[in-house]
């Protein structure tokens, strides 16, 4: 009989267990932060191709 849900499924990767993270821990105040950190990683990396004009015109 598993333990908890990380047992059924083996390796649930690093997303379901970050998300396993902030349900047992009630930590809800950390998605918005790694929401801006991913958007600022998007930017950074959209600023390096081709799509670098139409992001500076958003500013």
């Amino acid at each position: 009989m598993p333990l908890n849900k990380l047992d059924e499924a083996g390796d649930p990767g690093f997303l379901a267990e970050f998300w396993l993270f902030i349900r047992h821990n009630k930590k809800w105040w950390l998605l918005p932060i790694v929401a801006i950190i991913l958007l600022l990683g998007l930017l950074v990396t959209l600023s390096a191709t081709g799509a670098a004009p139409f992001i500076y015109t958003i500013f």
